[in-house]
This record gives structure tokens, sequence and C-alpha cells, in this order.
């Protein structure tokens, strides 16, 4: 094995200079550089002083070995490293595609570094390479697959159980076991036999013999097992009904054969990882996830546990079960179908989520759906009443936001929808209590199904707030600590010292951006500063606009402003997001669904620098959409089958996945999930700030439209952040205009 010494050799230099390279501490030339790099590459050098001098920095290794990065691997791997991450450890991972000599490589890489412990996805079926890490002290966890000759723990997926219940689910459902086709990675794999074993139970169960199990072996190779499939099928001339995967890793090979032959119509199950994918939208393909995720937390738990106490050689074997969705008819008994469907919506995540996904309604049911999209929601809240005016039945489904309830519901727009659901308290259930308690309103009717749940938090940049230099400067300025803002007057001080008009220093040009679109985006920036210093537009029947409590509030809005981007005036969420996205922006309050659409973007600027955290003062709107169906709907049964249809525990992962985060317990629950929005882990805390905006009633008690009352209180912000009119002046202004209101109904 070659040494450190053999690299100076090679590339001309001293030893003392490959080690200052190679950990960072030398100035030198590029040439050098290149010398030294091009000798550590062809003499294939395993530096050994890499795991020491990380080791003594209180770093510790873990290897893992996987076949591949994608699909259930890529989970488990995910697993792991959440589990470990509070601990120091440091994951090195390898890919061999099952070939043993790259497996064998990656131990002896692992062996040289030192590893506390190792998983691997192991290749070998009967001899025991492992044995040079036992000789180590190093513990090894095997995953998804064992070898019967090596005493190792493992922790397995229960692949037995998983085949047994998709034959037993098909051959209950009358299939015939001659329309159904098992295809398997090479059963030389524990995973495979198990998967084989598996099925031939669910025969015998059924009173044919082992025999009659149709089945083929395929390589896990790429190119390999599209060949393997063609022979397999070649010459077919009846196709089965349906196939049964060991793997999503042959998947890929099988619809490639159905492509070629033309194949079409064959029902395909397969066992995935935890993440959505598209083989989802498939609704030919039945995919099973595995709890990957969770298997490699599993893992990582029991090598824990390893190091602490080592019990390399016990056997301890770990099994995940895996169920098998449990499907619901996907439009209730006595539901009509064919016919069309009409729906207006605004633009948002969900919308888009929704218009990828109503085609596969439409193949389900017949039911064709036009949709009408608005960008802003005041359009289509304008567009509801116009048609709500008009006494028009033209479009039988409305996206409403949350602060719409009481008024539409005393305006009789929206059908309730108590009817559907008094027989269906599962389905009710299935949603998050407190939201979906929050979002109905004060009255018992149920007048919408919740499709998005957003809060507003605080966007920041890490970066920034991690750094030394501007720590230092912080305190310098200011006196105190930089933390993160607790109140809206810090949060105006960190603005200030963020906003390089006021701090040369500053690394971006302004401290914030505030939403300026009138009524939404400047009521969404003054209603938590309003609930913040305990202000109000009402008290009980008084109107209070003119309250010192208001005065202040506005103020703080007013003094964000001066640290703000300033062409605010057209900014919703979307263009805000993508202001601070440019990278001149330190910090924002925004609603988290339009987090992923920008993450997704790859924040260009500020890279992965995405601080998430409360809003100042701890109070926030809610942020809920709902679909509702128009009460002079001709077939509200038809409506309803959709918005229950987009509602499913299959639908709503879909939903949430393509960017729209549906409200359902299953959804929060999901490890997939957890990961595309890791600010909902403290979701249930998020709940608790929201609250929803005021409802107010006129003398005779009757509701008034919400966005009056906002569009009087925006005009007169806005006018103040112009400097247009003072502070108290607005406020007596809105004083009186919402007194007139109140008083003066008609």
């Amino acid at each position: 094995m070659p040494t450190i010494k053999d690299v100076a050799k090679e590339a001309g230099v001293s030893i003392a200079t490959v080690s200052n390279i190679m950990n960072n501490k030398a100035s030198v030339s590029e040439e050098i550089y290149q010398k030294v790099y091009e000798a550590i590459e062809k003499l294939d050098y395993k530096p050994n002083m890499l795991a020491r001098n990380l080791k003594s920095n209180g770093v510790k290794f873990l290897g893992v070995i996987v076949p591949t990065f994608l699909g259930i691997y890529q989970d488990i791997l995910e697993g792991i490293q959440r589990e470990l991450s509070e601990y120091g450890f440091y994951i090195i991972s390898r890919t061999t595609g099952d070939i043993p000599n790259r497996e064998q490589h990656a131990i002896d890489e692992f062996i040289s570094l030192g590893v506390c412990g190792i998983f691997a996805v192991t290749s070998f079926k009967d001899i025991c390479y492992y044995q040079k890490a036992v000789d180590a002290r190093i513990p090894v966890i095997f995953i998804e697959r064992t070898v019967d000759e090596l005493n190792f723990s493992s922790v397995v997926f229960d692949n037995r159980s998983l085949s047994r219940g998709i034959f037993n689910s098909l051959l209950d459902g009358g299939c015939d076991i001659s329309d159904i086709y098992l295809i398997t990675g090479e059963v030389s794999f524990s995973s495979e036999r198990d998967f084989v074993v598996g099925a031939q139970n669910a025969l015998l169960q059924h009173n044919y013999t082992e025999e009659e199990l149709k089945q083929c072996e395929v390589s896990f190779s790429e190119i390999q097992s599209f060949v393997d499939i063609m022979e397999v099928f070649d010459g077919i001339s009846v196709f089965p009904k349906y196939l049964v995967l060991t793997s999503e890793r042959i998947l890929d090979s099988v619809l490639e054969m159905f492509s070629v032959k033309g194949v079409e119509n064959v029902q395909i199950y397969v066992p995935t990882g935890d993440r959505w994918n598209s083989c989802q939208m498939n609704p030919m393909i039945h995919p099973i996830p595995r709890r990957a995720i969770y298997g490699g937390r599993k893992c990582a738990q029991l090598m824990l546990e390893f190091i602490r106490k080592p019990t390399a050689n016990e056997n301890l074997q770990m099994v995940i079960p895996t169920e098998l969705p449990k499907r619901k008819p996907l439009i209730e008994k006595g539901a009509i179908s064919g016919g069309e469907l009409r729906l207006l919506l605004t633009a948002n995540a969900m919308s888009s989520a929704i218009l990828k996904l109503i085609p596969g309604f439409t193949r389900e049911t017949g039911i064709t759906i036009e949709t009408k999209v608005f960008n802003y929601q005041q359009e289509l809240y304008d567009e509801i009443m116009k048609q709500h005016e008009e006494g028009s039945s033209y479009y039988d489904i409305y996206m409403m936001d949350s602060p719409w309830i009481e008024y539409f519901r005393q305006i009789k727009c929206v059908l309730p929808l108590n009817v559907f659901l008094t027989q269906d308290l599962e389905y009710v259930h299935s949603f998050v209590p407190d939201i979906w308690n929050k979002i109905q309103g004060r009255n018992r009717d149920i007048m919408g199904i919740p499709i998005v749940s957003m809060t507003q938090l605080l966007l920041y940049r890490k970066d920034l707030f991690s750094s030394p230099a501007l720590q230092r400067a912080f305190y310098k300025i200011n006196g105190l600590e930089m933390n993160l803002p607790a109140t809206w007057t810090e949060y105006n001080l960190l603005a200030r010292f963020f906003t390089r008009q006021y701090f040369e220093h500053s690394p971006t040009e302004y401290g914030t951006c505030l939403q300026g679109k009138k009524p939404n985006g400047i009521i969404q920036e003054f209603f938590p500063r309003q609930w913040s210093f305990h202000a109000e537009i009402m008290n009980k029947t008084k109107v209070v606009m003119n309250s010192v409590q208001n005065i202040r509030a506005v103020s703080n809005l007013k003094d964000t402003y001066a640290y703000s981007y300033p062409d605010i005036w057209d900014l919703m969420e979307n263009e805000q997001i993508a202001e601070f996205a440019k990278g001149n922006i330190a910090m924002i309050n925004t609603y988290s669904g339009h987090f992923k659409s920008i993450l997704d973007s790859g924040f260009r600027c500020v890279g992965d620098n995405i601080g998430v955290s409360v809003l100042p003062g701890k109070y926030s709107l809610i942020g809920a959409w709902l679909l509702t169906i128009n009460s002079r709907c001709k077939n509200p049964e038809k409506a309803f089958s959709f918005i229950k249809w987009i509602t499913t525990e299959e639908r709503a992962m879909q939903c949430s996945i393509l960017g729209g985060f549906m409200p359902k317990q299953s959804v929060c629950m999901n490890e997939q999930i957890k990961t595309i929005y890791p600010w909902n882990e403290s979701l249930g805390d998020y709940v608790k700030m929201e609250h929803q905006r005021e409802s107010l009633r006129n003398v005779k008690g009757t509701y008034i439209n919400n966005y009056t009352i906002e569009n009087i209180i925006a005009d007169g912000l806005q006018a103040v952040l112009q400097n247009k009119c003072e502070i108290e002046v607005m406020l007596q202004n809105c004083q009186e205009q919402i007194y007139t209101m109140i008083h003066e109904w008609k």
C-alpha cells in the first residue's frame, strides 16, 4: 500500500508539503497542488492520517455500503444520517453496483480510515470478507440482505410477509395463478429468496403447488436486467395481467420492455422507497413504500448500542414490517360518473398540483374538469362574488381562503358539506384536528375541506447570523448579542444592522423585504405586529383603531419599511421570496407554503444558508385554503366526489410532494414529507401561534366583507409608509370609516 513518502517522491516535493496540502495548510502554487493530487490519484493513496486528524477533532467515521444511491437505499441512508447527526458521526458512503470487488475495496478503505462501524447491503453470498472488519474490532450490520454463513446482526424488511400479502390479495380477488408473474433479482440474495418463499406460501394457501409459480430471475445491472427480461418475455403471445417485482431496480427495465413490445394494461406491484416518484402517477403501477427511512434509523440505533457495548458477534436480527396499502373506492358508490365540473382556483403550489392530478380523476370517473386560475386571491374573491351576485351555477367548486368563511356562510354563497360527512367521521378525523377546527369558523356547518395549511414564519440567512465578524460588529454597535428576533422591535434592530445605508459593512443591501400589494400583502405584514402589540380593530362592539397599541404597531411597521427593499407595492409572497433569493436581503416574514418552490430552484445566490424560525412576537396569520361547493351547483354529489378524491391519503401525499402541503395526519407523519418540509416538524407549535383575521359584524349582527375592512386599513398603511399621512391621522380615518360601516349598514 503506498505511503505519503511515495506520494512526495512521485510529485517531487517534500513529505511536509504533501501533508500541508492534504490538511489545507499549504500556501503553494497551483502547479504544485496539481502535481500532488495527480500523484495521489496515480498511486491510489489512502491517507490514514486523514482519519487520525479528523478523530483528533472529535469526528467519528461510520461506513455505509449500498448497491446504489437511488430508491430504497437513498432512504436508508437518510434514516441513518438523521438518527446519527447529533452524535458527531461522519458518514462515508460507497456504492458497489452489487460487484464484490467494489465491496472489498470499500471495506479495505473503511478499515484504513478506522471507522467505528460498517453498514452494508452485501453482495457476498458465501464468503466472509467482513472477517477483516471483525478482526479490527469494527461492528458490522447487514441491511436488507443476510449471509447464512455469517454470524452478523442485520436489519431486514419482511419480504416474505409482503410477497405473501400481494399474492394473497390477488388470488383472493379472483385472479388465476396463470395471470401472475413474479420477477426477482438474483435469488442467491436472501431478500430475493424471501420474496419467492412468500409467494409460494400464498400459493399453498390457495391449493396451488409451488411449481405453479410463474417466476423469472434477472440481473440488477441496468443493461443486463433489460436483456434478461426481454429473453423471458420473447415469444409470449399473451402477457400476464399482473407482474410482481421485488425492487424498483427492475421496474425501469420492465417499463422499457413494455415500450418495445407495445404492452399495455398490465398491473405492476413493486416495493419502493418512502419517497414519492413519478411511477406513483401511473395508475398501472402500485407502489408499496418500504419504511426505508425508519429502517435506516433502526440500523443507526442498533449501531449506537454496539459502539457503546460491543456485541458484534451476537447475530441480532431486526425485521421491519411492510404493510400493503389499503385501497378504498376512488369514487363512493352512487356517485355519478361522466359529465363535467368547473373549478375556480388561485395560483399557488397546491393549485399547480391539482392541475397535474386532474387527468387521473378524469380517467377514473369519466368526469372532465374545466379550470380557471387567477394570479391573485383578490381576483378569485371578486369572481366568486360576481358569480354569487349573478345567481350563476356555472362554476361548481371554489378554492376559498379561510378568512372568507363567515361572510360566505352568511350570504349563502357556498354549500354546507355536513350531509356528505355525517357518516364518514374517519375521513374528517384524517385531517390535523387543530387546523380543521380553526378554519371551520364559529358555526357547526362544515363549509369547506382544507387542502392547504401554511403558517407565517421567519426566513433568514443562516450564514449571516452565524458569522463571528458580524456578531462582533452587531455587539459593538448595539451592545447586544446577535440572536434571532423574539420581538418586532428586535426585528427592526437587526433589519437596520443588515441595511447598508445604516451599516456600511453590511453584506446585504437591505435588512428585510416587506409585502406591499394591497390589501393582502401589506395586511399580512401588519396583523402579526398588531396582535404582538395587543392591538385590535374592535373591542367587543367598540372600534379601537385609534388606540395607543395600534399607533405602536403601525410605527413599528413604518420603521421596518425604512430597512426594506423599497419597491414593494406589487409584492406578494412569491415575489418577496424571489427578492430574498437574490442574496441582498437578510430576513423576511412569509408563508411556509411558498418555501418549497423557491428551495427547489436552488437559491442560486444564497445556497444552503436558509434558516427557518418562528415569527417575532409569536403571532401569525392562519394560512389555509379550502375547496368549497357553489350553493347553486346543479350536481353537488359529483362536485364532492372530486373534493373527496383529491383529499384521499394517496392524492394528499402526491399533492404534498408536488409542493402543496395538505394538512392530513398521514402526510404530517410521513418520513419523506418531513424531509421535504423540515419546518413542519414543529407544526403543532406553529398552529398554536396562528390567529384568524377578525370577522367584524355591524350593529345588526351581520358579518361585513373582510376585504372591505382590510382595504380601508391597507390604504391607510400605504399612505403612512409613503409619508403621505401621519400615523395618528391615518388611524383616526380608519376609525371613522369602519365605525360608519358598522353603524350605517345597508
